[in-house]
């Protein structure tokens, strides 16, 4: 519950959504003012501008509540799954190793163990 509440990223996100929702209610506010000294154009802008809040408030709750490692991995299985379904996946490369320098031989390879493992890719280091 804490790395949810009190991590980096979710520290960043409250800061956002307490600066983005009072903003958007005093813009809105601004807007009621306009709209009551006979501005009809800031009516719209009068409602339009706590909707803004309101979606601020939900993009906040979703982000706090996605884990940025799994959303890929999750979109990547059902790729896999649909397209296995499909019968659409490719045949494993078939390499051959005489073609291959000792760098590029021991660098596939790791890229080989690395697939093996299963892990999901994610641009954050795992080492």
């Amino acid at each position: 519950m804490r790395e949810r509440w009190l991590s980096r990223r979710a520290v960043v996100l409250h800061l956002a959504v307490a600066v983005w929702v009072p903003g958007c209610l005093i813009a809105g506010w601004w807007q009621v003012t306009r709209a009551l000294d006979g501005n009809g154009l800031s009516y719209l802008y009068s409602v339009e501008w706590p909707v803004f809040a309101l979606v601020g408030i939900w993009v906040w709750w979703s982000l706090l509540h996605t884990d940025p490692d799994s959303v890929g991995a999750r979109a990547q299985r059902r790729l896999e799954a649909e397209r296995a379904r499909a019968g659409l996946l490719p045949p494993p490369p078939q390499r051959r190793r005489e073609e291959e320098d000792e760098e590029l031989a021991a660098y596939n390879d790791e890229l080989a163990r690395l697939a093996a493992e299963g892990r999901p890719k994610t641009w954050r280091s795992a080492r």
